[in-house]
């Protein structure tokens, strides 16, 4: 078991590594996403600075790295597939936060753990993702949004999963804090604006209850 989850660990980090978003920016405006925007290799950055289209290119990729160390994972440890997935989404996550050929600094890690805690259970992969979308529409904030698919994901992890997914789950709630931990702390300051997609939904919800 011990070599399934470092070699597991080290095949998701590798993975994870790749940086779609980098990539992206580097082939439509010559320059690293890291120069680009806010300077975040992540889908809202370059959806931000590119457009929709090279945004939805960046999910597919970090979705795609997710997958792709999940699936070779499993295939090389078919007697512990079940902890090698979790393991690979987990390195997958890391190497996107702390890509070692980038000073180990990175993006924030929302699409892989995603992508990773959909793949280790579908069902409560969902629950944990709309738990933070919901978050998101009435608290506004996409960085408590974030931190709230972790700590769903935690919760559900200890009920349903077993230690080495619940494990799994803390690390990535650790990473996520780590990630977001400066956006949520800007909220009490007002440094840290709200989602559109938030203002839209309340003012829609505000409306509907007045009428």
């Amino acid at each position: 078991m011990g070599i399934t989850i470092l070699a597991s660990l080290a095949i998701g980090y590798a993975c994870g590594m790749l940086l779609t978003a980098d990539v992206v920016c580097r082939t439509v405006c010559g320059k690293s996403a890291f120069e680009t925007g806010v300077g975040n290799p992540g889908m809202a950055n370059v959806g931000h600075e590119l457009g929709v289209r090279w945004a939805a290119v960046v999910l597919a990729g970090d979705i795609g790295k997710t997958l792709l160390a999940w699936l070779a994972c499993r295939a090389l440890f078919p007697g512990d597939a079940a902890t090698a997935g979790v393991m690979a989404g987990l390195g997958a996550t890391l190497g996107h936060n702390y890509p070692a050929w980038h000073r180990f600094r990175g993006g924030k890690g929302v699409t892989t753990t995603c992508t990773a805690i959909f793949l280790t259970n579908p069902v409560l992969g969902i629950v944990s993702c709309l738990a933070g979308f919901v978050e998101v529409l009435f608290c506004g904030y996409l960085c408590m949004g974030a931190i709230t698919i972790s700590v769903a994901w935690l919760v559900l992890s200890i009920i349903f999963g077993d230690v080495y997914q619940s494990i799994a789950a803390v690390t990535l709630l650790v990473l996520m804090v780590l990630a977001h931990g400066g956006p949520v702390m800007g909220i009490r300051d007002g440094s840290t604006g709200k989602a559109s997609i938030s203002e839209h939904f309340l003012s829609l919800f505000h409306k509907g209850h007045r009428g």
